[in-house]
């Protein structure tokens, strides 16, 4: 039908061109005539966002056929709508412009200019000024992410504020007019005027608090700046876009619980919902799936995720086989080489042009199946290949590595070369340096998740903060065979230790007399914990020289001594849980059991087996008794004709989650 108008309209204005031409057979010399004039009264005023109709009085005094009316609204010179109709003949004609509701422009003079033309394609512009003006709303409301409205007064200007009432320090909402008509939300970048998202508000005291929205600069408040920025995500308002800064805390919080996955590339979890972000100052989305319990994150937004710059910056992406995922090889999200956001894998940028992925096998990444791809974004494109590309990665690991399309795999494929094999609960990581140009890249792969140096003075206690999952190597006076404390970290049998118990301040001490590595917690002043009336805190050991780490037969074991460095303490292993390892003939003698637990690495508080402030009830076991009498009464004995053999191992385990006078101790053969 447009194509038939379109027709229609070409042939008339031909008809009248040939007859008004100077040469009946040249329609093309044309010589232009006539004085088309458009005339429009009462257009004073326009308001922003709705539409400005007027009439049009379009003649030509001279008696020439008009051709069309071309309408134009014009902001500081710049075309912000226009309308073009057919003008057959004199006469008033109706118009209707679009005025744009555009941020930050204030009230101002605009142009409506007119332009009429005849057949003989002269021309007649008239420019007629308009003030504009944005709207004002008495009926603004802010609208919270659970569905409470409060009502907005203009104070000054187009600055809206409300008053809500919240226990929270991180919200969401947007702000809408009572009658739906003007909304303004995010679209997922960005505040926009009829965006449908919720916008992420934060203050430092909860409580009633005063919201604010300008329509003219979109601004909103509170916005506090406060130590740890809150991240809350909801089923209906799952994606967050914001600038993350490294070195920061974020509490997450709303639908992603503790059992979720959280990205480790990008987060350290410093405990109870607080994360310490790990890569580089930048733009990131952050999406919540529950469908599989994943918090993932990547650099740029969800509509235009970020892509790698041929600097070396920007971001590097994994697409891969069924053999690598997040969060885990059995999420729904595992497809086989797809390219949708959700089923790639982003790297963290850790340093500039500097990228890095942890995968742990059986977990992320198959024993077996190995067989991906790095990309330059979240699909297909740029590509790093191992041999002849503008993009190419070299690696020297013994256990992975590169096709080049000679070597049986495809060029840049990701591959377990022969004779390798990989051990369910080994963890490495992907590094990919690309600080010599993206045609040098190093793909650097080691074993171990990536581990934080602490540097070691021989007897003095090093305090640092330590989180539960995470790696750390010991330096200065510490040697690779030292024995470190395996209640607190897990050897990883690369150098590298990671720590398995509660986030907290710990003293850490190297002993190079007897090679020893001992851990304990320790209170704000950095001294020694003790047991506090609520459960947390610290629990010791101290006993004859039946018990000592790291061995029976080193220079500490003391037999009664308080001295600190000849204490056992006891690891935290969870909120009022605690927990010590023993292994006959090495930290624990088969004969002559006598030792206690404490609620300090002296003498004061002490566990009872009979009544008493701090008691502890044992769990039925062959070997070990807590003798419940006047005399010892606490003190860990073997059971009548128990026998230890060595080599054999316990674990002792305190549970004061029932309060300290509810202690129950249990000891488990392994």
């Amino acid at each position: 039908m447009q194509r038939q108008l379109f027709n229609i309209l070409s042939s008339m204005f031909l008809s009248a061109l040939l007859a008004v031409s100077c040469n009946d057979d040249d329609y093309k010399n044309i010589t232009k005539n006539g004085e088309p004039t458009a005339n429009a009264e009462g257009i004073t005023t326009a308001v922003m966002g709705s539409q400005l109709s007027f009439s049009v009085n379009c003649s030509d005094n001279s008696g020439i056929e008009l051709s069309t009316l071309k309408a134009e609204l014009l902001f500081s010179g710049e075309v912000v709508d226009q309308t073009i109709q057919r003008t057959a003949e004199n006469g008033n004609y109706q118009v209707s412009l679009n005025v744009p509701f555009l941020r930050y422009i204030p009230d101002g003079e605009a142009i409506v200019r007119l332009s009429l033309t005849n057949v003989t394609t002269k021309v007649g512009v008239n420019d007629i000024k308009v003030n504009v003006e944005r709207p004002h709303f008495d009926n603004l409301q802010f609208v919270s992410a659970d569905g409470n409205k409060v009502a907005m007064s203009e104070v000054s200007p187009h600055l809206y504020s409300g008053k809500f009432t919240t226990s929270e320090t991180a919200f969401k909402g947007h702000f809408e007019t009572a009658d739906g008509e003007w909304i303004f939300g995010t679209d997922g970048t960005e505040i926009t005027l009829g965006g449908s998202g919720n916008l992420a508000f934060q203050c430092e005291n909860p409580g009633e608090i005063v919201v604010t929205f300008n329509t003219c600069t979109y601004s909103y408040s509170p916005n506090d700046e406060i130590a740890i920025a809150p991240l809350l995500f909801s089923e209906d308002d799952n994606i967050i876009t914001r600038q993350m800064v490294k070195g920061r805390q974020y509490f997450i919080s709303g639908n992603v619980a503790n059992d979720w996955f959280v990205d480790g590339d990008f987060f350290e979890n410093d405990g109870d919902g607080v994360y310490t972000f790990l890569a580089e100052n930048g733009t990131y989305t952050l999406t919540a799936y529950s469908n599989y319990k994943y918090l993932q994150i990547y650099p740029g937004t969800h509509d235009a995720p970020s892509t790698l710059q041929k600097d070396g910056t920007g971001a590097i992406w994994v697409i891969g086989g069924t053999g690598i995922n997040k969060p885990s090889l059995t999420a729904s999200n595992n497809q086989d080489w797809w390219t949708n956001i959700e089923y790639v894998q982003s790297l963290a940028q850790i340093e500039p042009k500097v990228y890095r992925i942890t995968l742990t096998v059986g977990e992320q990444l198959s024993a077996t199946s190995v067989n991906f791809k790095f990309f330059g974004q979240a699909g297909w494109g740029i590509e790093f290949k191992g041999l002849g590309g503008e993009y190419n990665l070299s690696c020297e690991s013994e256990t992975f590595g590169i096709g080049d399309g000679n070597n049986g795999h495809d060029n840049g494929n990701i591959f377990l070369k022969d004779g390798a094999t990989l051990t369910e609960g080994d963890t490495y990581t992907f590094t990919i340096d690309l600080t010599e140009g993206v045609d040098k890249g190093k793909l650097i792969v080691k074993k171990g998740a990536a581990a934080k140096n602490i540097d070691l003075v021989d007897k003095e206690a090093v305090v640092s903060t330590l989180k539960k999952g995470t790696t750390y190597a010991f330096g200065g006076d510490a040697t690779n065979d030292m024995i470190v404390d395996h209640d607190f970290f897990k050897d990883n049998g690369d150098g590298t230790y990671t720590f398995l118990c509660i986030n907290g301040d710990y003293a850490i001490k190297a002993y190079t007399s007897y090679n020893y590595i001992q851990v304990y917690p320790v209170d704000k002043e950095g001294k020694a914990a003790t047991l506090q009336k609520d459960g947390t805190g610290a629990i010791w050991i101290i006993g004859s020289d039946c018990i000592n780490k790291p061995l029976l037969t080193s220079s500490n074991n003391q037999g009664w001594n308080t001295d600190i460095q000849s204490t056992q303490c006891l690891a935290p292993i969870s909120d009022k849980i605690y927990r010590i390892t023993l292994t006959v003939g090495e930290q624990l003698s088969a004969t002559g059991v006598n030792f206690k637990f404490f609620g300090q690495s002296g003498w004061g508080i002490e566990f009872n087996g009979l009544g008493g402030d701090y008691h502890l009830d044992i769990n039925d076991n062959d070997d070990f008794r807590i003798n419940a009498a006047e005399s010892d009464n606490g003190n860990i004995f073997l059971n009548d004709g128990a026998t230890l053999n060595e080599g054999d191992t316990f674990t002792f385990t305190i549970d004061l989650t029932e309060g300290v006078a509810n202690g129950k101790l249990t000891i488990e053969k392994q």
